[in-house]
């Protein structure tokens, strides 16, 4: 089975990424692959999971040389961390097997996922108060575990006095109950008309708004993580 020999990858979310994978036989020299297919795996070892496989195009597949696209997509739902990668070899008589990372048969390399060299656009989330206690809007923490910064523009229909609330949970997402918010920072307003912004700081599983009018309406509360 011919060998791959490549450093350790590392992608980057929030961009696609286009990884070149190289064919060698033992001696390390090019082998012909133009009868080939190949699939990349991304395996998270600690959970015995694999998340991702993707279809290796072929470059050059004479002088062994292919490319595995990881998308933005691929990425979104994964950790930045290390991850382990192999190879699945498909030959011309639809037999498939592993292509070895090293002269001791291990086929498996390693990939680290890195946080975006951009940031990634996420849709601000528009709370409208059904009731003086907002909805639970459930966060992915890694979205903003790096710089921990959330954003709430706020608005009033006419003037209001009162308090703007900002709770927060770090409870699992699948199990969060009202005692389970805890109060980040509370806002006062008297007679407020113009529009006005909260910046605030956490990692959180979960944020609600509560508000509590004495007079006047607001009205929305437009949040992004």
């Amino acid at each position: 089975m011919s060998m791959f020999y490549t450093p350790t990858i590392k992608v980057y979310r929030g961009i696609d990424n286009y990884v070149r994978i190289e064919f060698k036989n033992r001696d390390q020299k090019r082998v012909s692959m133009t009868d080939h297919t190949a699939k990349i795996v991304i395996i998270d070892k600690e959970n015995s999971v694999a998340y991702v496989e993707r279809a290796l195009e072929p470059v050059d597949p004479r002088r062994g040389i292919f490319e595995a696209l990881i998308s933005e997509g691929d990425l979104l739902n994964l950790d930045a961390k290390f991850f382990t990668y192999s190879l699945k070899v498909t030959g011309p008589e639809d037999r498939t097997a592993p292509a070895y990372a090293d002269d001791n048969h291990g086929a498996n390399g390693v990939l680290e996922i890195v946080e975006g060299v951009y940031p990634a656009f996420v849709e601000s989330t528009s709370e409208t108060f059904a009731s003086d206690t907002g909805s639970t809007i459930h966060i992915k923490p890694y979205i903003n575990r790096n710089t921990a910064q959330h954003t709430a523009q706020v608005y009033f229909s006419s003037a209001f006095t009162g308090t703007l609330t900002i709770e927060g949970s770090i409870n699992p997402s699948n199990s969060i109950q009202n005692a389970d918010f805890t109060t980040i920072t509370t806002k006062t307003y008297t007679a407020q008309e113009d529009n006005d912004y909260i910046n605030f700081t956490g990692v959180y599983s979960a944020v609600r708004f509560v508000r509590t009018t004495t007079s006047g309406t607001l009205s929305e509360v437009l949040y992004r993580p």
